[in-house]
């Protein structure tokens, strides 16, 4: 039995887990902890890079208290490294290196390789990421983004999207190498791509188009944007990127992002939430129509996941997409298991760690 660490960290917290995997093949997971940072602590470190130390010691604890001594595989969430075809990456120093000084940008996930490599050393194992945000395998004609200068960039959900491909080509006895796929990550950012043979050939920026999300704006009308960013509302680009990234879609037009609620609202009468709702409804089957053009119209599936991936909000996707391919829903994000499956392939010899 070879245990297999998975580290996950978020804005506020650590998610852990030991996942055991077996001799004949069987992958099970054996601990979890969400790991709460306490606020007061954070405040003192905005940068998560200066957070390390004590998050890394946090991890420590739990596997102490748990009495884990050995470990055959360590999983880190990928973070925002250089754009990289798919696949599973060993955390070398050029990696450490863009990921301490956030050359590719800032988030708590970036702590996920640097973790692994500091545990990788005192238990004597791999440690590697796998799927990051930063997987691109974006054709020539996606990059173009209308203006000589300014590419349209690669960057999804890109480890709950591939282990979704992944386990709807399993049920049917195949592999995503012989499929197309449009998979839509229904977040707090919506990711809508499509997969072709595998490859993640295209998909909106969920900080940059595609449709409005509980917290994102998704593609805005380019003039009057404009005007905004002149028009003295915003002292910084950075005041007002988190009010488009953070502050907008479902909770700037509602007040809240949380499903639960937007749901009881419509329930009882709330007339607007359903309005808005199916709004959010209809930009995202516009962009699986416009995304499945891509695959010139051979789509084997439509993959709905992610933490939305709920009705009324699936029903209402399905009505305008069905005609396109048949639709499967995998609700949740099963961020943790995706990592785990990553090392059970390397321990079990399915899938060599590349160089980043």
């Amino acid at each position: 039995m070879k245990n297999i660490l998975v580290v996950n960290p978020g804005s506020t917290s650590t998610k852990v887990a030991i996942y055991t995997y077996s001799d004949k093949g069987k992958l099970t997971e054996h601990l979890k902890e969400n790991i709460k940072h306490p606020p007061e602590e954070l405040e003192k470190m905005k940068d998560p890079v200066e957070q390390l130390g004590f998050r890394t010691e946090a991890v420590m604890n739990f596997l102490k208290k748990n009495n884990i001594q050995i470990l055959s595989a360590i999983v880190g969430r990928g973070g925002l490294v250089r754009p990289i075809p798919a696949g599973s990456y060993k955390i070398n120093e050029k990696m450490k290196e863009d990921l301490r000084t956030a050359r590719y940008g800032t988030h708590a996930s970036n702590l996920g390789a640097l973790i692994a490599d500091i545990l990788a050393k005192q238990f004597n194992c791999p440690a590697f990421i796998t799927d990051p945000v930063g997987v691109d395998e974006f054709e020539p004609l996606a990059r173009y983004s209308g203006l000589p200068g300014m590419e349209r960039r690669c960057q999804s959900h890109a480890l709950n999207i591939r282990a979704v491909a992944r386990k709807y080509a399993r049920e049917l006895n195949t592999t995503i190498e012989e499929l197309n796929l449009i998979v839509v990550h229904l977040g707090g950012g919506i990711s809508v791509a499509p997969l072709k043979k595998g490859k993640i050939v295209d998909v909106n920026n969920a900080n940059d188009g595609g449709p409005f999300s509980p917290q994102r704006t998704g593609s805005l009308p380019t003039t009057q944007l404009v005007e905004l960013c002149f028009s003295g509302q915003y002292k910084s680009a950075k005041e007002l990127n988190y009010i488009l990234t953070k502050k907008s879609g479902l909770l700037g037009y509602l007040g809240t992002d949380n499903g639960i609620e937007i749901v009881n609202r419509i329930e009882n009468g709330d007339e607007k939430a359903k309005e808005v709702l199916m709004a959010m409804a209809y930009q995202i089957a516009k962009e699986i129509g416009a995304m499945s053009t891509v695959l010139y119209g051979d789509v084997d599936a439509i993959l709905l996941t992610g933490g939305f991936a709920h009705p009324p909000l699936t029903d209402w996707i399905t009505d305008r997409t069905e005609w396109i391919a048949p639709i499967k829903r995998y609700p949740g994000e099963n961020e943790m298991l995706s990592l785990a499956e990553a090392g059970a392939r390397y321990l079990a010899g399915e899938e060599e760690l590349k160089e980043y």
